[in-house]
C-alpha cells in the first residue's frame, strides 16, 4: 500500500504511470488500485493498493516506490508492505512487515 503526494501534477503521473508499469504480467490477487487524485490541500495523489500472490514481487514493488520516494520531491509519501491472510478461515490479523515513511 502506498499514499503519495506530489507538488506537480506532472510527478504524479510519473509516479502513477512507473507503477502500473511495474505490475504488468504479475500475479495478483484481486484488482490492483492505482488512483490518482487530490489531497486535502489541494496537491496531487497517487494511491496504491495491490495483493501480491508472491512476497518477492511484493518487495521488488515496495523498493521501487521507496527509492523513488527518496528521489522525487514527494511532499508526503507512506509506502508499507504487510501480510493478510483474506482467504483463510479464521484468519489471522494483518501484519506490517515494513513501513516507509517521508
Amino acid at each position: 500500500m502506498a499514499d503519495l503526494r506530489f507538488d506537480t501534477p506532472s510527478k504524479n503521473d510519473q509516479m502513477s504511470q512507473v507503477v502500473k508499469d511495474k505490475l504488468v504480467g504479475k500475479l495478483l490477487w484481486g484488482a490492483a488500485n492505482v488512483s490518482k487524485g487530490l489531497g486535502g490541500d489541494g496537491k496531487p495523489t497517487t494511491n496504491v493498493e495491490v495483493r501480491f500472490d508472491n512476497e518477492v514481487d511484493m518487495n521488488e514493488l515496495y523498493d521501487l516506490i521507496k527509492d523513488k520516494m527518496a528521489k522525487l520531491p514527494v511532499l508526503h509519501g507512506r509506502v508499507s508492505k504487510h501480510l493478510c491472510f483474506h482467504d483463510v478461515e479464521n484468519r489471522p490479523p494483518c501484519v506490517i512487515q515494513e513501513e516507509y515513511v517521508k
